[in-house]
């Protein structure tokens, strides 16, 4: 059966989430900073006869992930899900597949997951470019790169503010505008989740969001924390791999479409 989960489950969903820690950080973040009894954040879990987990359901605002370790009811989870509003669902894609099959749900974006262990593959060259650590102040120069990258999704300073509270960032500026960045959020004491990857199109082909990674991941590795990232542009899956990254798995995220659930 599901159940709709409460903070007497904490212990045991933080247990069942961490036997893939890497894949879950995003959603152990979330229940670790926000809780079980608010508005926006709602988790459900499968609990089988003998009252283990098999599966976990977190909805934030629209958008769905769901992780299953193995064995999962896909008809339960499909029919709780058929019954939501939602935008997105997104997770693991051996086990997203699954439920998006029978929901019906076919817009699928695939993209890559992989994580990092180690700096030494790292470059630290052309020290005369300077990689500036991202403040509250620069946050509306990072919101105008925001709009100068194609592939990004506009953003709001807001946003941008709740992102460094549970992360960080570092930026180039040249000409007096921030040309390249790399951010993190979800950090815990084992991992951060590394986004906002880009470079201005006039500066392209320099290697400037190269050296923001290796600031940002050579930080996170000093401090014992795995960076990890998605990626589904395999030229930027390139350079992350010549820095070492490993891929670990895929991702799958499904956009709904009104007329199929």
């Amino acid at each position: 059966m599901i159940i709709k989960l409460d903070s007497s489950y904490h212990n045991k969903v933080i247990k069942y989430l961490e036997k893939e820690e890497e894949f879950n950080l995003l959603t152990i973040g979330d229940i670790e900073r926000y809780g079980y009894d608010n508005y926006f954040l709602n988790i459900w879990a499968g609990i089988n006869i003998k009252g283990d987990i098999e599966g976990v359901l977190v909805k934030c605002f629209e958008f769905i992930i769901f992780y299953a370790y193995d064995q999962f009811n896909v008809d339960e989870f499909a029919d709780l899900i058929s019954n939501m509003e939602f935008t997105e669902i997104s997770g693991k894609s051996n086990v997203v597949d699954l439920l998006a099959y029978k929901l019906n749900i076919v817009r699928r974006r695939k993209v890559k997951f992989c994580k990092l262990e180690s700096k030494e593959l790292f470059k630290y060259d052309d020290l005369n470019i300077k990689v500036k650590k991202m403040r509250f102040i620069h946050l509306n120069k990072v919101a105008k790169l925001y709009e100068a990258i194609e592939e990004f999704e506009n953003t709001t300073v807001e946003n941008l503010r709740n992102g460094l509270k549970t992360g960080r960032g570092y930026f180039i500026e040249q000409d007096k505008h921030i040309v390249a960045m790399a951010k993190s959020t979800s950090e815990n004491k084992n991992y951060a989740m590394i986004v906002g990857v880009g470079t201005h199109p006039k500066y392209r082909n320099r290697g400037l969001a190269t050296k923001c990674i290796v600031k940002i991941c050579s930080e996170l590795l000093d401090e014992n924390k795995i960076p990890c990232l998605f990626y589904d542009n395999e030229k930027a899956g390139e350079i992350y791999h010549k820095l070492g990254f490993e891929n670990i798995g895929d991702w799958s995220i499904y956009q709904r479409n009104h007329n199929q659930v």
